[in-house]
C-alpha cells in the first residue's frame, strides 16, 4: 500500500487554496474554521512543509501550496472519473456521449427524436467536439470518432461516409457548373482540420495542375459547412453526413461519381466502462441508423 494523506484532509487543503481563507473553506464544507485548520495541520505534518501564511487576520496558501492543489485538482478529476466509470453513484441514468460537431448538427440530430420515440426514458447528454482526438476532459460514456484506439477504447463501426463536391442552389445560378473543371472558375471553400481533401478530389478529376488560387480556408468543417450553404462557394463534404440537407434540397451533389476520403465512424466506448441496457440501445440504434444511410 502506498502511504497517503487522509483524503479529507486533502480536500479541506484543496478548498481552501481555491477559496483563499480557512472561513471561506469553512463556508463552502459545511465545517468549522478550527476543523479547517486541523485539516491542514494534518497534511502539513504529512509534506512536512508550511502550506499556509498569515496576512492580518486571514491564513493564505503559499506559492508551493497553490502549486500542489493544482497537481491534486487533477488527480482529484482522476479519481472522479474512475468513480464514474466503475460505479453508477450519483449518475442519475446520465448517458454521456461525444459527438463530433458536424456529425451531431447534421447526422444525429435529425434522428434523436426517434431513439426518444423508442427509449422516452433515456436521459442523454451529448456533448460536441471540434477535434477527432479521443484525450479531452471530461469522462463520456462513449465517443463517437472516426479514429478509433485498439488499447484504450471498444469499437463498433456504425456509419460509412465519403466525400464529394456539394454546393447551394443560390451558388448554382451565380456559375455553370457542368464539368468538372468549371469549378476552377468559382471560389473553392477548403477545411483546414481535413487537409489534402481538394487535391484528392482535383487529381481524381484529372485537374492536378489547377492553379492554387480561389480557395476560402476556414478552420473547421462546420464553419465550411455555413460557407458552402450560404453559396459562398464550393467545398467537398461528407455526402451520408449532409443527406438531410441533401435531401431539403439545401446542398447539391456536383459530379457524385467523383468520391474521396472515404471514412467510417465508430461508437467508442472507453474500457472500464459498464455497460448499461440504454448503452447498448444506443449503440444498437447507431448501427440501424448507419444501414439505413447506405441502402437509402
Amino acid at each position: 500500500m502506498h502511504a497517503l494523506p487522509p483524503l479529507t484532509a486533502l480536500r479541506a487543503f484543496f478548498v481552501a487554496c481555491h477559496a483563499g481563507s480557512y472561513t471561506a473553506a469553512a463556508q463552502e464544507l459545511c465545517i468549522t474554521h478550527g476543523a479547517v485548520s486541523r485539516h491542514i495541520q494534518v497534511v502539513e505534518k504529512w509534506f512536512g512543509v508550511n502550506l499556509f501564511s498569515k496576512e492580518g487576520q486571514r491564513r493564505v496558501p503559499t506559492p508551493y501550496a497553490l502549486e500542489l492543489a493544482r497537481e491534486l485538482g487533477s488527480a482529484f478529476d482522476t479519481l472522479s472519473d474512475i468513480a464514474l466509470r466503475y460505479g453508477n453513484g450519483g449518475r442519475n441514468n446520465v448517458f454521456n456521449v461525444s459527438v463530433p460537431t458536424t456529425l451531431c448538427l447534421k447526422w444525429l440530430l435529425p434522428r434523436l427524436d426517434d431513439f426518444y420515440a423508442r427509449f422516452p426514458q433515456a436521459n442523454l447528454q451529448i456533448s460536441t467536439a471540434n477535434t477527432e482526438q479521443l484525450h479531452i476532459v471530461g469522462h463520456y460514456d462513449l465517443l463517437i470518432r472516426r479514429e478509433i484506439s485498439a488499447t484504450e477504447y471498444s469499437a463498433i463501426p456504425f456509419l460509412q461516409d465519403t466525400h464529394c463536391l456539394m454546393a447551394s442552389p443560390a451558388l448554382l445560378k451565380r456559375f455553370a457548373l457542368r464539368k468538372p473543371e468549371d469549378v476552377l472558375n468559382c471560389p473553392r471553400i477548403e477545411t483546414l482540420t481535413r487537409p489534402g481533401h481538394w487535391n484528392q478530389w482535383l487529381a481524381v478529376a484529372g485537374l492536378q495542375n489547377a492553379p492554387v488560387s480561389g480557395f476560402r480556408r476556414y478552420d473547421h468543417f462546420h464553419v465550411s459547412l455555413h460557407a458552402m450553404l450560404e453559396g459562398i462557394g464550393v467545398g467537398l463534404g461528407p455526402v451520408s453526413t449532409l443527406s438531410a440537407e441533401i435531401s431539403r434540397g439545401n446542398l447539391v451533389p456536383l459530379f457524385p461519381q467523383i468520391t474521396v476520403a472515404p471514412c467510417q465512424y465508430h461508437a467508442l466506448t472507453p474500457v472500464g466502462v459498464q455497460k448499461t441496457l440504454l448503452h447498448q440501445e444506443f449503440e444498437r440504434w447507431l448501427v440501424i441508423q448507419g444501414a439505413a444511410d447506405l441502402y437509402s
